[in-house]
């Protein structure tokens, strides 16, 4: 009797050790929507020590840091405006004049401008490259021999072919 008393006994605290220390992660899905936010709305962050900050890199090019409104070498959107109407401008001048000099102007200005878009602006690439390509069009109409423009200009419709995506017109 006192066997089976002391055998109850030990079970009993067995069983409620056993049952104390097990716990489990909750499955994804059967969280509430509440605690789902809140582990989306916490980011981790990086530790502020020597390692870390020794893993940003400091040159401009090269940049992951980024000023907000800017682009990697530290120029607005604005400066996209600025080539882009630039370049229209100049394109306007030359189709009323018909020089040779506006001609070359303009060649200039729209190689300045797509070359801008494709290699400096800070916008997403649906953003940039379509205008990029068609300033391209543009220099090798009045110059079939540009040969910076035609590098460029295959270079953003393999972009396009190995992301599957027909190429804009």
């Amino acid at each position: 009797m006192i066997i089976k008393n002391i055998f109850k006994i030990v079970l009993t605290l067995f069983t409620a050790l056993t049952l104390t220390s097990c716990t489990k992660d909750v499955p994804p899905e059967l969280l509430s929507n509440k605690q789902k936010t809140q582990e989306k709305q916490e980011k981790p962050q990086m530790p502020d020590d020597s390692i870390h900050r020794n893993l940003v890199k400091k040159d401009n090019f090269h940049s992951t840091e980024e000023k907000s409104g800017e682009s990697k070498d530290g120029m607005s959107n604005d400066e996209v405006v600025k080539y882009t109407s630039a370049a229209d401008e100049a394109d306007t001048k030359y189709q009323k004049s018909k020089s040779e000099t506006d001609k070359k102007t303009c060649i200039e200005m729209q190689l300045k401008a797509a070359n801008y878009l494709m290699f400096d602006a800070d916008l997403p690439p649906r953003d940039k490259y379509k205008p990029a390509l068609q300033r391209y069009r543009r220099v090798l109409e009045l110059d079939p021999k540009n040969e910076e423009a035609m590098a460029n200009k295959t270079e953003i419709e393999d972009i396009y072919k190995s992301m599957g995506k027909p190429i804009p017109n």
